[in-house]
């Protein structure tokens, strides 16, 4: 079973996962659960520079259709 469990990243953006279910070496255990969760931070932090990047582009746009509203 262990070729069907997830990744902490996935497809869905922002979404991401952590869990004693996930990839990791401690199955269904409170350690595989903690290994998770730090695989799952270090993930989002890998991710950060993009997620904020795709932030600002949405203030900007939200700005620009608040503007051609006004």
């Amino acid at each position: 079973m262990d070729l069907f469990r997830p990744d902490q990243a996935t497809p869905i953006p922002n979404f991401f996962l952590a869990g004693s279910y996930t990839k990791q070496d401690y199955i269904d255990s409170m350690e595989g659960a903690t290994l998770s969760g730090r695989q799952c931070a270090y993930t989002i932090l890998k991710a950060a520079p993009a997620l904020h990047k795709a932030a600002q582009q949405q203030q900007q746009q939200a700005e620009q259709q608040q503007a051609a509203v006004v």
